[in-house]
């Protein structure tokens, strides 16, 4: 089996049996109305996301381990709210994240202008990802997306990508209508290939995996970092924390690989990288937002003394957790 062929055939299995194991969702007609807002002494600080121009709460909320493993409208809805009350306003979904495109939707009518909302296609045909922005959008009830990005661009066909029929025409005529923003791609393996997308330039955002511990295996910082300050394209840092023990997203038992003592350093090492804007949490509840939204107020850009030293831990973790994302 060839490297790309490991690669799909082991993102596809992730893919599926997340997938297969969502239970519990609620109706859409179950959906509760918004409430008002609180507000907490000091907002998480924002920054400007790459050449977007559109400010951003410093850490952002990503709804996967709320929808994959069927927490409750209610529940991912309380955790929505929590988030907002901090100040946080980037939000990151999914077409398969169970129903957390329907729950977020109406929060985003109450607060449309005070949430940047980021979903994500897997369709590689022109065709097929348009009417998969159309479908987040009808599920969303909202006018346009603020971003789309093509998930795990390892997966894509590149020379594919860039023709009339792929999946980057779709984007851009999503844009050219007023459906989508700003066009992104992610990726938490394949590290070049998602470098050699971002090099097109032809894309706004760009979500890799940053942490000090997968730095040693994967490297995102080194090489797709520098190449997303090049064409100034607004990076959201992902699997912050490590990701979930054994990507296993399907339970409300779900932990982070990395002990929750590292978690507010962890996220201080994404923040402190060159043109990280954002480091995406998956906040399961509303004391896991608090405990992010602390981490970001008291954030100040790591030392080179400090990174030194957390680099020889992130050695040590990157040799006992492997390719746990994939292959390189």
């Amino acid at each position: 089996m060839t490297g790309k062929e490991l690669t799909q055939a082991y993102t596809r299995r992730e893919f599926l049996a997340s997938a297969a194991r969502i239970t519990g969702t609620l109706a859409v007609g179950s959906l509760v109305a918004p409430e008002p807002l609180g507000a907490v002494s000091q907002q998480v600080p924002r920054r400007v996301l790459g050449r977007t121009e559109r400010e951003v709460s410093i850490v952002g909320l990503g709804l996967g381990p709320l929808g994959i493993a069927g927490y409750s409208c209610a529940e991912l809805q309380a955790v929505v709210r929590a988030a907002l009350q901090e100040g946080i306003n980037y939000f990151d979904v999914q077409p398969d994240y169970g129903e957390s495109e329907r729950y977020l939707a109406p929060l985003l009518e109450g607060h449309r202008e005070d949430i940047f909302v980021v979903t994500k296609t897997w369709e590689q045909s022109k065709k097929e990802a348009l009417a998969s922005i159309e479908e987040s959008a009808r599920r969303m009830r909202v006018e346009y997306i603020d971003a789309v990005l093509l998930n795990m661009i390892v997966l894509f066909d590149l020379e594919r990508l860039f023709t009339p029929d792929g999946a980057l025409a779709a984007l851009q005529e999503a844009r050219k209508e007023g459906w989508v923003r700003f066009l992104g791609v992610s990726a938490h393996m394949g590290v070049d290939t998602l470098a050699q997308v971002v090099d097109s330039g032809e894309f706004d955002i760009v979500m890799p995996v940053v942490n000090f511990v997968d730095r040693h295996t994967y490297n995102f910082e080194e090489k797709v970092l520098p190449v997303a300050l090049k064409h100034q394209v607004g990076v959201a840092a992902m699997k912050v924390l490590g990701g979930a023990v054994d990507l296993d997203y399907s339970t409300p038992q779900q932990r982070a690989l990395l002990d929750p003592e590292a978690h507010e350093t962890a996220i201080h090492y994404a923040l402190s990288m060159p043109g990280v804007c954002t480091a995406v949490i998956g906040c399961k509840s509303i004391q896991e937002v608090r405990r992010a939204a602390q981490a970001a107020r008291r954030f100040r850009t790591m030392d080179s003394v400090a990174l030194q030293a957390l680099s020889a831990r992130g050695r040590q973790l990157a040799a006992e957790w492997g390719e746990h994302l994939g292959p390189v």
